[in-house]
Protein backbone atom coordinates (compact mmCIF):
# COMPACT_ATOMS: atom_id res chain seq x y z
CA UNK A 1 0.00 0.00 0.00
CA UNK A 2 1.43 3.18 -1.00
CA UNK A 3 2.91 5.63 1.75
CA UNK A 4 -0.30 7.94 3.25
CA UNK A 5 -0.21 11.34 3.70
CA UNK A 6 -3.89 12.53 3.32
CA UNK A 7 -6.80 10.38 3.15
CA UNK A 8 -8.27 12.26 0.30
CA UNK A 9 -9.73 11.21 -3.21
CA UNK A 10 -6.45 10.82 -4.64
CA UNK A 11 -5.31 8.13 -2.28
CA UNK A 12 -8.61 6.08 -2.26
CA UNK A 13 -8.15 6.20 -6.05
CA UNK A 14 -5.26 4.30 -5.73
CA UNK A 15 -7.15 1.36 -3.51
CA UNK A 16 -8.76 -1.70 -5.47
CA UNK A 17 -11.68 -2.65 -3.62
CA UNK A 18 -13.56 -5.83 -3.50
CA UNK A 19 -17.33 -5.77 -2.09
CA UNK A 20 -19.29 -9.03 -1.30
CA UNK A 21 -22.99 -9.16 -1.24
CA UNK A 22 -25.50 -11.65 -2.26
CA UNK A 23 -27.79 -8.52 -2.82
CA UNK A 24 -27.47 -5.93 -6.25
CA UNK A 25 -29.06 -3.47 -4.41
CA UNK A 26 -26.69 -3.69 -1.57
CA UNK A 27 -23.72 -3.88 -3.77
CA UNK A 28 -24.59 -0.94 -5.38
CA UNK A 29 -25.18 1.03 -2.71
CA UNK A 30 -21.55 0.05 -1.32
CA UNK A 31 -19.78 1.14 -4.67
CA UNK A 32 -21.78 4.39 -4.41
CA UNK A 33 -20.29 4.83 -0.88
CA UNK A 34 -16.57 3.57 -2.11
CA UNK A 35 -16.75 5.84 -4.86
CA UNK A 36 -17.82 8.99 -2.67
CA UNK A 37 -14.58 8.28 -1.15
CA UNK A 38 -12.69 8.45 -4.43
CA UNK A 39 -12.61 4.78 -5.62
CA UNK A 40 -11.96 4.26 -8.86
CA UNK A 41 -11.35 0.10 -8.98
CA UNK A 42 -14.18 -1.53 -7.10
CA UNK A 43 -15.12 -5.12 -7.86
CA UNK A 44 -17.98 -6.78 -7.08
CA UNK A 45 -18.98 -10.44 -5.56
CA UNK A 46 -22.22 -12.06 -4.97
CA UNK A 47 -20.77 -14.45 -2.32
CA UNK A 48 -18.47 -17.27 -0.81
CA UNK A 49 -16.83 -19.09 -3.96
CA UNK A 50 -16.31 -15.61 -6.29
CA UNK A 51 -14.75 -13.98 -3.53
CA UNK A 52 -12.25 -16.50 -2.76
CA UNK A 53 -11.61 -16.55 -6.37
CA UNK A 54 -11.24 -13.12 -7.07
CA UNK A 55 -9.10 -12.37 -4.23
CA UNK A 56 -6.83 -15.20 -4.92
CA UNK A 57 -6.95 -13.95 -8.46
CA UNK A 58 -6.27 -10.12 -7.39
CA UNK A 59 -5.67 -9.35 -3.38
CA UNK A 60 -7.82 -6.23 -2.95
CA UNK A 61 -6.88 -3.34 -0.51
CA UNK A 62 -9.74 -3.26 0.95
CA UNK A 63 -13.01 -5.44 1.37
CA UNK A 64 -16.48 -4.44 2.60
CA UNK A 65 -18.55 -7.72 2.94
CA UNK A 66 -21.64 -8.20 3.94
CA UNK A 67 -22.28 -10.42 7.25
CA UNK A 68 -25.08 -12.63 5.59
CA UNK A 69 -24.37 -13.57 2.29
CA UNK A 70 -26.84 -16.32 1.69
CA UNK A 71 -26.67 -19.75 1.47
CA UNK A 72 -24.75 -21.38 4.70
CA UNK A 73 -21.69 -19.06 4.26
CA UNK A 74 -21.51 -15.75 6.18
CA UNK A 75 -19.44 -12.88 5.96
CA UNK A 76 -17.41 -14.19 9.71
CA UNK A 77 -16.41 -17.29 7.56
CA UNK A 78 -15.01 -15.78 4.65
CA UNK A 79 -13.31 -14.05 6.80
CA UNK A 80 -11.63 -16.65 8.37
CA UNK A 81 -10.50 -18.64 5.27
CA UNK A 82 -9.02 -15.87 3.90
CA UNK A 83 -6.83 -15.83 7.10
CA UNK A 84 -6.75 -19.51 6.97
CA UNK A 85 -4.82 -19.97 3.94
CA UNK A 86 -2.80 -16.48 4.15
CA UNK A 87 -4.74 -14.38 1.65
CA UNK A 88 -5.46 -11.80 2.88
CA UNK A 89 -2.49 -9.73 4.11
CA UNK A 90 -2.05 -7.48 7.07
CA UNK A 91 -1.79 -4.22 5.39
CA UNK A 92 -5.21 -5.27 3.81
CA UNK A 93 -8.55 -4.03 5.14
CA UNK A 94 -11.48 -6.15 5.80
CA UNK A 95 -14.39 -3.90 7.05
CA UNK A 96 -18.31 -6.47 7.84
CA UNK A 97 -21.30 -4.80 6.90
CA UNK A 98 -24.19 -5.97 9.05
CA UNK A 99 -27.97 -5.16 9.44
CA UNK A 100 -27.35 -6.42 13.37
CA UNK A 101 -27.21 -4.93 16.02
CA UNK A 102 -26.30 -8.04 18.24
CA UNK A 103 -23.14 -8.24 16.06
CA UNK A 104 -21.19 -6.08 18.26
CA UNK A 105 -21.42 -8.59 21.08
CA UNK A 106 -20.01 -11.09 18.42
CA UNK A 107 -17.41 -9.73 16.90
CA UNK A 108 -15.83 -8.72 21.13
CA UNK A 109 -14.82 -12.02 21.37
CA UNK A 110 -14.33 -13.75 17.83
CA UNK A 111 -10.69 -14.87 17.52
CA UNK A 112 -10.33 -13.57 13.70
CA UNK A 113 -12.28 -10.24 14.11
CA UNK A 114 -12.42 -8.15 10.83
CA UNK A 115 -10.93 -4.92 10.97
CA UNK A 116 -13.56 -2.83 11.89
CA UNK A 117 -17.51 -3.20 11.17
CA UNK A 118 -20.61 -0.97 10.10
CA UNK A 119 -24.03 -1.49 10.88
CA UNK A 120 -27.10 -0.67 8.20
CA UNK A 121 -28.17 1.64 7.42
CA UNK A 122 -25.09 4.33 7.56
CA UNK A 123 -23.52 6.76 5.16
CA UNK A 124 -20.84 7.43 2.87
CA UNK A 125 -19.36 9.80 5.18
CA UNK A 126 -19.81 7.58 7.64
CA UNK A 127 -18.30 4.43 6.56
CA UNK A 128 -15.39 6.74 4.92
CA UNK A 129 -14.42 7.70 9.01
CA UNK A 130 -14.02 4.03 9.68
CA UNK A 131 -12.54 3.26 7.08
CA UNK A 132 -9.61 6.11 7.28
CA UNK A 133 -9.31 5.08 11.04
CA UNK A 134 -8.51 1.70 10.24
CA UNK A 135 -6.18 2.76 7.45
CA UNK A 136 -4.12 5.17 9.55
CA UNK A 137 -3.53 2.15 11.50
CA UNK A 138 -2.61 0.13 8.99
CA UNK A 139 -0.35 2.51 8.08
CA UNK A 140 1.43 2.67 11.56
CA UNK A 141 1.77 -1.10 11.84
CA UNK A 142 2.98 -1.45 8.34
CA UNK A 143 6.97 -1.58 9.76
CA UNK A 144 5.55 -4.79 12.46
CA UNK A 145 3.79 -6.62 9.73
CA UNK A 146 6.77 -6.29 7.17
CA UNK A 147 9.17 -7.49 10.21
CA UNK A 148 7.06 -10.47 11.57
CA UNK A 149 6.58 -11.72 7.74
CA UNK A 150 10.53 -11.38 7.14
CA UNK A 151 10.85 -12.99 10.45
CA UNK A 152 12.99 -10.20 11.90
CA UNK A 153 11.80 -10.53 15.32
CA UNK A 154 14.35 -7.77 16.36
CA UNK A 155 13.20 -5.37 14.05
CA UNK A 156 9.78 -6.22 15.09
CA UNK A 157 10.53 -5.88 19.35
CA UNK A 158 12.11 -2.23 18.12
CA UNK A 159 9.14 -1.50 16.30
CA UNK A 160 6.77 -2.48 19.47
CA UNK A 161 9.36 -1.09 21.87
CA UNK A 162 9.66 2.56 20.20
CA UNK A 163 5.39 2.76 19.90
CA UNK A 164 4.77 2.25 23.10
CA UNK A 165 4.66 5.49 24.53
CA UNK A 166 4.41 7.86 21.25
CA UNK A 167 0.65 9.23 21.08
CA UNK A 168 -0.26 7.29 18.52
CA UNK A 169 0.98 4.23 20.53
CA UNK A 170 -1.03 4.83 23.38
CA UNK A 171 -4.26 4.80 20.89
CA UNK A 172 -2.94 1.21 19.68
CA UNK A 173 -1.70 0.48 23.38
CA UNK A 174 -3.52 -2.96 23.93
CA UNK A 175 -2.67 -4.01 20.46
CA UNK A 176 0.93 -3.38 20.84
CA UNK A 177 0.56 -5.45 23.68
CA UNK A 178 -0.68 -7.91 22.10
CA UNK A 179 1.37 -7.84 19.44
CA UNK A 180 4.76 -7.94 21.76
CA UNK A 181 3.06 -10.98 23.41
CA UNK A 182 2.70 -12.81 19.67
CA UNK A 183 6.36 -12.04 18.67
CA UNK A 184 7.50 -13.60 22.12
CA UNK A 185 5.47 -16.98 21.62
CA UNK A 186 6.45 -16.99 17.80
CA UNK A 187 10.21 -16.52 19.07
CA UNK A 188 9.33 -19.71 21.35
CA UNK A 189 9.30 -17.74 24.42
CA UNK A 190 6.39 -18.69 26.26
CA UNK A 191 7.31 -16.81 29.74
CA UNK A 192 8.05 -13.72 27.93
CA UNK A 193 4.89 -14.18 26.59
CA UNK A 194 2.71 -14.87 29.65
CA UNK A 195 3.92 -12.04 31.85
CA UNK A 196 2.61 -9.78 28.75
CA UNK A 197 -0.63 -11.05 28.77
CA UNK A 198 -0.69 -10.65 32.70
CA UNK A 199 0.08 -7.03 31.96
CA UNK A 200 -2.53 -6.86 29.37
CA UNK A 201 -5.28 -8.61 31.99
CA UNK A 202 -4.51 -6.44 34.79
CA UNK A 203 -5.68 -3.31 32.82
CA UNK A 204 -8.77 -6.07 31.15
CA UNK A 205 -9.77 -9.30 31.02
CA UNK A 206 -10.30 -9.70 27.66
CA UNK A 207 -11.09 -13.19 26.70
CA UNK A 208 -8.42 -13.41 23.67
CA UNK A 209 -5.73 -12.31 26.69
CA UNK A 210 -7.13 -14.97 28.80
CA UNK A 211 -6.60 -17.48 25.88
CA UNK A 212 -3.44 -16.08 25.38
CA UNK A 213 -2.01 -16.67 28.73
CA UNK A 214 -3.19 -20.16 28.53
CA UNK A 215 -1.55 -20.51 25.22
CA UNK A 216 1.77 -19.25 26.99
CA UNK A 217 1.23 -21.61 29.46
CA UNK A 218 1.20 -24.39 27.01
CA UNK A 219 4.59 -23.72 25.50
CA UNK A 220 5.76 -24.03 28.97
CA UNK A 221 3.75 -27.77 29.60
CA UNK A 222 1.63 -26.38 32.45
CA UNK A 223 -1.48 -28.06 31.19
CA UNK A 224 -3.82 -27.54 34.31
CA UNK A 225 -3.21 -24.30 34.20
CA UNK A 226 -3.99 -23.44 30.90
CA UNK A 227 -7.13 -25.79 31.08
CA UNK A 228 -8.31 -23.98 34.19
CA UNK A 229 -8.32 -20.85 32.32
CA UNK A 230 -10.57 -22.00 29.45
CA UNK A 231 -12.96 -23.35 31.01
CA UNK A 232 -13.94 -20.06 32.15
CA UNK A 233 -13.41 -18.08 29.00
CA UNK A 234 -15.73 -20.83 27.39
CA UNK A 235 -18.38 -20.21 29.97
CA UNK A 236 -17.81 -16.44 30.04
CA UNK A 237 -17.39 -15.90 26.50
CA UNK A 238 -19.36 -18.53 24.63
CA UNK A 239 -19.10 -17.03 21.00
CA UNK A 240 -15.57 -17.07 21.38
CA UNK A 241 -15.31 -20.22 19.27
CA UNK A 242 -11.47 -19.88 19.10
CA UNK A 243 -11.59 -20.56 23.02
CA UNK A 244 -13.39 -23.82 22.40
CA UNK A 245 -10.79 -24.61 20.07
CA UNK A 246 -7.99 -24.35 22.48
CA UNK A 247 -9.99 -25.45 25.22
CA UNK A 248 -10.54 -28.65 22.93
CA UNK A 249 -6.70 -29.29 22.21
CA UNK A 250 -5.84 -28.44 25.87
CA UNK A 251 -7.76 -31.77 26.79
CA UNK A 252 -7.06 -33.46 24.13
CA UNK A 253 -3.14 -33.34 25.34
CA UNK A 254 -4.01 -33.98 28.80
CA UNK A 255 -6.01 -36.94 27.53
CA UNK A 256 -9.03 -35.89 28.53
CA UNK A 257 -11.01 -36.84 25.41
CA UNK A 258 -14.44 -37.30 26.10
CA UNK A 259 -14.51 -33.11 27.48
CA UNK A 260 -12.34 -32.25 24.85
CA UNK A 261 -15.29 -33.73 22.23
CA UNK A 262 -18.01 -32.10 24.02
CA UNK A 263 -16.22 -29.01 23.95
CA UNK A 264 -15.34 -28.77 20.24
CA UNK A 265 -18.69 -30.28 19.35
CA UNK A 266 -20.65 -27.45 21.28
CA UNK A 267 -18.81 -24.64 18.94
CA UNK A 268 -19.27 -26.85 15.66
CA UNK A 269 -22.29 -27.12 16.11
CA UNK A 270 -22.91 -23.01 15.95
CA UNK A 271 -20.37 -23.16 13.21
CA UNK A 272 -21.53 -25.98 10.82
CA UNK A 273 -19.17 -24.81 8.23
CA UNK A 274 -15.93 -24.26 9.80
CA UNK A 275 -14.04 -27.26 8.28
CA UNK A 276 -11.31 -26.52 10.42
CA UNK A 277 -13.03 -26.65 13.47
CA UNK A 278 -14.78 -29.94 11.82
CA UNK A 279 -11.27 -31.81 11.49
CA UNK A 280 -10.44 -30.79 14.87
CA UNK A 281 -13.88 -32.69 16.16
CA UNK A 282 -12.73 -35.90 13.74
CA UNK A 283 -9.59 -36.10 15.94
CA UNK A 284 -11.32 -35.76 19.25
CA UNK A 285 -13.99 -38.28 18.49
CA UNK A 286 -11.67 -40.63 16.90
CA UNK A 287 -9.83 -40.45 20.03
CA UNK A 288 -12.67 -40.46 22.55
CA UNK A 289 -13.93 -43.85 20.75
CA UNK A 290 -16.81 -42.08 18.91
CA UNK A 291 -16.15 -43.38 15.41
CA UNK A 292 -19.80 -42.28 14.16
CA UNK A 293 -19.09 -38.92 14.98
CA UNK A 294 -15.42 -39.27 13.40
CA UNK A 295 -16.56 -40.26 10.15
CA UNK A 296 -19.50 -38.25 9.86
CA UNK A 297 -16.99 -35.24 10.65
CA UNK A 298 -14.33 -36.16 7.85
CA UNK A 299 -17.09 -37.30 5.30
CA UNK A 300 -18.10 -33.76 5.98
CA UNK A 301 -14.89 -32.13 5.44
CA UNK A 302 -13.89 -34.50 2.10
CA UNK A 303 -17.32 -33.53 0.51
CA UNK A 304 -17.74 -29.91 1.62
CA UNK A 305 -14.60 -27.88 2.07
CA UNK A 306 -14.50 -26.58 -1.84
CA UNK A 307 -11.60 -23.66 -0.80
CA UNK A 308 -9.28 -24.86 -3.83
CA UNK A 309 -6.46 -27.19 -1.64
CA UNK A 310 -7.95 -27.42 1.18
CA UNK A 311 -8.60 -31.06 1.60
CA UNK A 312 -4.89 -32.47 1.94
CA UNK A 313 -3.74 -36.19 2.26
CA UNK A 314 -3.55 -35.98 5.87
CA UNK A 315 -7.27 -34.64 5.80
CA UNK A 316 -8.21 -38.12 3.72
CA UNK A 317 -5.76 -40.69 5.34
CA UNK A 318 -8.14 -39.32 8.64
CA UNK A 319 -11.35 -40.10 6.82
CA UNK A 320 -9.64 -43.67 6.09
CA UNK A 321 -8.49 -44.27 9.56
CA UNK A 322 -12.30 -43.17 10.98
CA UNK A 323 -14.02 -45.63 8.03
CA UNK A 324 -11.29 -49.00 9.86
CA UNK A 325 -11.93 -47.74 13.26
CA UNK A 326 -15.62 -47.59 12.55
CA UNK A 327 -15.25 -51.55 10.81
CA UNK A 328 -16.57 -49.98 7.59
CA UNK A 329 -13.53 -51.83 5.79
CA UNK A 330 -14.94 -51.79 2.23
CA UNK A 331 -15.42 -47.88 2.68
CA UNK A 332 -12.27 -47.10 4.12
CA UNK A 333 -10.51 -48.82 0.76
CA UNK A 334 -12.56 -47.24 -1.22
CA UNK A 335 -11.77 -43.69 0.32
CA UNK A 336 -7.94 -44.83 0.66
CA UNK A 337 -8.06 -45.07 -3.04
CA UNK A 338 -8.64 -42.07 -3.23
CA UNK A 339 -5.34 -41.31 -2.29
CA UNK A 340 -3.94 -41.55 -5.50
CA UNK A 341 -0.13 -42.02 -6.98
CA UNK A 342 0.01 -38.16 -7.67
CA UNK A 343 -1.26 -37.44 -4.51
CA UNK A 344 0.82 -39.00 -2.69
CA UNK A 345 3.55 -37.27 -4.68
CA UNK A 346 2.99 -34.07 -2.75
CA UNK A 347 2.55 -35.93 0.93
CA UNK A 348 5.17 -36.00 3.20
CA UNK A 349 7.18 -38.84 5.26
CA UNK A 350 4.38 -38.87 7.60
CA UNK A 351 1.48 -38.81 5.56
CA UNK A 352 3.24 -41.41 3.23
CA UNK A 353 4.20 -43.82 6.20
CA UNK A 354 0.59 -43.63 7.68
CA UNK A 355 -0.63 -44.47 3.90
CA UNK A 356 1.49 -47.56 3.90
CA UNK A 357 0.11 -48.59 7.41
CA UNK A 358 -3.30 -47.90 6.69
CA UNK A 359 -2.82 -50.29 3.70
CA UNK A 360 -1.24 -52.88 6.04
CA UNK A 361 -4.22 -52.67 8.14
CA UNK A 362 -6.87 -53.50 5.87
CA UNK A 363 -4.10 -55.72 4.12
CA UNK A 364 -2.08 -57.40 6.16
CA UNK A 365 -0.98 -60.62 3.90
CA UNK A 366 -1.05 -58.32 0.97
CA UNK A 367 1.57 -55.90 2.37
CA UNK A 368 3.52 -57.68 4.90
CA UNK A 369 6.56 -58.08 2.50
CA UNK A 370 6.33 -54.39 1.62
CA UNK A 371 6.35 -53.78 5.37
CA UNK A 372 9.02 -55.94 6.61
CA UNK A 373 11.24 -53.48 3.48
CA UNK A 374 9.95 -50.58 5.42
CA UNK A 375 10.37 -51.22 9.58
CA UNK A 376 14.18 -50.92 9.52
CA UNK A 377 13.36 -47.04 8.06
CA UNK A 378 10.44 -46.56 9.97
CA UNK A 379 11.46 -47.31 13.24
CA UNK A 380 14.88 -44.63 12.69
CA UNK A 381 12.62 -41.97 11.33
CA UNK A 382 11.01 -39.39 13.69
CA UNK A 383 7.59 -39.71 12.92
CA UNK A 384 4.40 -37.69 14.27
CA UNK A 385 2.39 -39.40 16.99
CA UNK A 386 -0.55 -40.19 15.06
CA UNK A 387 1.72 -41.95 12.13
CA UNK A 388 3.06 -43.77 15.06
CA UNK A 389 -0.09 -45.00 16.30
CA UNK A 390 -0.83 -46.14 12.66
CA UNK A 391 1.91 -47.72 12.19
CA UNK A 392 1.50 -49.71 15.91
CA UNK A 393 -1.99 -50.71 14.62
CA UNK A 394 -0.30 -52.32 11.21
CA UNK A 395 2.35 -54.01 13.20
CA UNK A 396 -0.42 -55.95 15.75
CA UNK A 397 -2.32 -56.63 12.45
CA UNK A 398 0.84 -58.00 10.86
CA UNK A 399 1.54 -59.70 14.32
CA UNK A 400 4.91 -57.68 14.47
CA UNK A 401 5.41 -57.41 18.38
CA UNK A 402 9.11 -55.68 17.95
CA UNK A 403 7.69 -53.13 15.11
CA UNK A 404 4.77 -52.34 17.91
CA UNK A 405 6.94 -52.24 20.63
CA UNK A 406 9.62 -49.90 19.41
CA UNK A 407 6.69 -47.20 17.99
CA UNK A 408 4.93 -46.88 21.53
CA UNK A 409 8.06 -46.53 23.10
CA UNK A 410 9.09 -43.76 20.52
CA UNK A 411 5.38 -42.41 22.41
CA UNK A 412 6.23 -42.80 25.02
CA UNK A 413 9.69 -41.25 25.02
CA UNK A 414 7.40 -37.67 23.51
CA UNK A 415 5.17 -35.52 25.42
CA UNK A 416 2.49 -36.00 22.75
CA UNK A 417 2.00 -40.16 24.70
CA UNK A 418 -0.53 -38.37 26.71
CA UNK A 419 -2.78 -37.82 23.81
CA UNK A 420 -2.83 -41.34 22.97
CA UNK A 421 -1.65 -43.25 26.34
CA UNK A 422 -5.50 -44.98 26.44
CA UNK A 423 -5.78 -45.98 22.52
CA UNK A 424 -2.49 -47.47 22.65
CA UNK A 425 -3.13 -49.48 26.26
CA UNK A 426 -6.26 -50.36 24.72
CA UNK A 427 -4.81 -51.81 21.35
CA UNK A 428 -1.59 -53.87 23.74
CA UNK A 429 -4.69 -55.15 26.38
CA UNK A 430 -6.81 -56.44 23.09
CA UNK A 431 -3.30 -58.03 21.65
CA UNK A 432 -3.00 -59.61 25.27
CA UNK A 433 -0.07 -57.66 25.73
CA UNK A 434 -0.58 -55.35 28.47
CA UNK A 435 2.19 -56.70 30.57
CA UNK A 436 4.23 -55.39 27.89
CA UNK A 437 2.67 -51.76 27.45
CA UNK A 438 3.21 -51.93 31.38
CA UNK A 439 7.01 -52.42 31.03
CA UNK A 440 7.12 -50.50 28.51
CA UNK A 441 5.46 -47.86 30.92
CA UNK A 442 7.91 -48.05 33.68
CA UNK A 443 11.31 -48.42 31.56
CA UNK A 444 10.01 -44.10 29.75
CA UNK A 445 9.40 -43.26 33.23
CA UNK A 446 12.68 -44.57 34.53
CA UNK A 447 14.73 -43.16 31.96
CA UNK A 448 12.91 -39.87 31.68
CA UNK A 449 13.90 -39.90 35.38
CA UNK A 450 17.55 -40.71 34.85
CA UNK A 451 17.92 -38.67 31.65
CA UNK A 452 15.15 -35.95 31.22
CA UNK A 453 13.69 -34.90 28.03
CA UNK A 454 17.06 -35.89 25.81
CA UNK A 455 16.16 -39.48 25.68
CA UNK A 456 16.43 -40.50 21.64
CA UNK A 457 13.04 -41.76 20.84
CA UNK A 458 14.42 -44.57 18.92
CA UNK A 459 16.79 -45.57 22.04
CA UNK A 460 15.92 -49.87 21.99
CA UNK A 461 14.60 -51.65 24.99
CA UNK A 462 16.18 -54.54 25.32
CA UNK A 463 14.53 -57.95 26.70
CA UNK A 464 10.76 -56.34 26.60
Amino acid sequence: MAALTELGPDFYRALRFLVVDDQPAARQGLRICAQTMGAFLVEFSAGYQDAIARIRRAPPDVILCDYQLGGERSGQQLLEELRRFDMLADEAVFIMVTAEQAYEQVVAVVELAPDDYIIKPFSPERLKLRLDRVLRRKRFFQPLYVAKRAADFPAAERFLDESRDTDEGQLHRFELMRQQAEVQILKGDAEAAERVFDEILAAHAFPWARAGKARALVGQNRLQEAREIMDRVVIDAPMYFGGHDLKTQICMDMGDHAEAQRTVEEASRKTERNYVRKRLLADAALLNGDTATAVEAMADVVRNDTTPGAVTVADRLMLVRSLVEAGTLVEAERALDEITPQRLETAGLDERASWQALRALMKPDAERARVAGLRSAWMATPFDAQTRLDIVRAAMALGDRELATAMTHALFASDEIRRVFKVVRDLFEAQGMSPVFRELQRRAALQKISHGDDVPPEAPLQGV
